[in-house]
């Protein structure tokens, strides 16, 4: 366990961060295989199957990514603060919660699937395939969740070595289980679905065995601890807004899917791949930004206000020095990159759609660096009215960007929209932290 507030900040942040970049570079670079892997021996309707319906995933996912997240800053605070016993009773009490309503949620999207792939105009194609791996990973998703339960709850208590660790663990669970279930097995998209869902069970009892080890180092009981209401309440400022926030950012992944579907097959599998590109290159700097999330929550936890506004100076260097080598690779070698998605000797439309964005697009996203390093500061900070107002500018100027240059430039109009995005939230983000508004109740976060 790690308090960041002490020593070197530039070697503290470096240190803390690194395993996480690279452990979100696994998770990443594993959904990428995945997708390749989905397109050389499935097609392009293999990728647009598993695809078609990912913006409903990522919803959920990002919900309780954002739950979990939420949750962590308070257990970072606590335990910047050395109060280690409500730090137990919050962990276990928010675990519950999380589990008992994913599996919730879980069970009304697979009941009502027709009605959820008629919204999205999943191509008929495509939907039987689409269907099966919808229905297979929903079935397992609590288990894959837990994951970011794990990593935020390791995160908050200065460890992330151990999360890089068993990142390397999922992704060679995950890509043996899709090789052998596809090439072996046949077991098509329904192979891929179950390798995930496989990886994240193994993973989740290695994160189980961790946390009881850090509660002996800090003198806890392990045994039983019961549920507390109190303990929910005191989170809840902490976990709400970050899932009204992530639900506000991929609502708008999610209506916008129904327009990219209504495109054709070619641009729901261009999208699939453009997005594992977005998502490899925003994983960098998104866990590098994990680190600012901490270190504020435990400076506020050890009264350390002074140190604070430092920590975003780094956080900003940092990230855009992890992002910079991988953004010039994929747009530099955007045709090679682009064509490991598809069949060999495929030339089609879903091609060309992939790597247009990748040398034209991709290179903007140095814009979201911004708004995603502020997002970290001001969950950290607990600045949640502005975490939320950010993501829903963004939001709302996606949707009508996209919607507006579709009209004109089909596939392109929808990233133009994305890139319109960026732009808008990074100005607001730079005015809100400039004119000093999140100074304001910052001693009123003191747990």
């Amino acid at each position: 366990m790690k308090d960041l507030t002490k020593d070197n900040i530039y070697k503290t942040f470096l240190v803390f961060a690194i395993p996480l970049v690279l452990s979100g570079f696994l998770t990443q670079a594993y959904q990428i295989i995945d997708t390749i892997i989905a397109g050389r021996y499935l097609g392009a309707d293999g990728i647009a199957a598993i695809g078609a319906t990912s913006s409903c995933i990522q919803l959920i996912s990002s919900l309780f990514w954002g739950f979990a997240t939420g949750t962590s800053v308070y257990i970072a605070m606590l335990f910047g603060a050395k109060d280690y016993e409500n730090l137990k009773s919050s962990l276990y009490s928010n675990f519950v919660l999380y589990t008992g309503t994913i599996i919730a949620i879980a069970v009304i999207l697979i009941a009502f699937q027709n009605q959820v792939f008629d919204f999205m105009k999943v191509d008929n194609s495509i939907r039987d395939d689409a269907g099966i791996y919808y229905t297979i990973y929903l079935s397992g998703i609590v288990m894959i969740l837990l994951n970011h339960f794990g990593i935020s709850t390791l995160n908050a208590l200065g460890i992330s070595g151990f999360c890089f660790a068993m990142s390397l663990v999922s992704t060679t669970l995950n890509l043996a289980g899709n090789l052998i279930s596809v090439t072996v097995l046949n077991a098509g998209v329904a192979g891929l679905a179950a390798s995930s869902v496989f990886a994240g069970i193994v993973v989740d009892v290695f994160y189980f065995i961790k946390i009881r080890q850090c509660f002996k180092k800090m003198a806890l009981e392990t045994g039983s601890v019961r549920f507390s209401k109190t303990a929910i309440r005191r989170t809840f400022s902490f976990s709400l807004p970050p899932m009204i926030q992530q639900t506000v950012m991929y609502v708008a992944s999610f209506l916008i899917s129904p327009l990219i579907n209504g495109l054709g097959a070619a641009a729901t599998a261009a999208y699939t791949v453009v997005h594992r590109l977005y998502e490899i290159n925003a994983n960098v700097y998104q866990n590098s930004a994990k680190t600012l999330t901490t270190y504020t929550a435990q400076c506020i936890g050890a009264k350390k206000y002074d140190k604070i506004k430092k920590g975003v100076g780094v956080a900003l260097i940092q990230g855009i020095a992890f992002l910079l080598p991988l953004l010039l690779v994929c747009s530099i070698f955007a045709n090679d990159i682009c064509a490991l998605f598809f069949s060999k000797g495929y030339t089609g439309d879903g091609l060309t759609f992939s790597v247009d964005f990748a040398k034209y697009f991709l290179p903007l996203i140095l814009f979201n660096v911004i708004n995603n390093l502020f997002h970290a500061f001001y969950r950290g900070v607990k600045c949640m009215n502005l975490l939320v107002i950010s993501t829903t500018i963004g939001s709302v100027a996606r949707i009508v960007a996209s919607i507006v240059l579709s009209r004109f430039f089909g596939i392109y109009g929808v990233y133009g929209g994305w890139v319109v995005s960026w732009i808008i939230e990074a100005m607001f983000c730079l005015f809100t932290y400039f004119t000093g508004v999140w100074k304001k109740n910052l001693k009123n976060n003191e747990i």
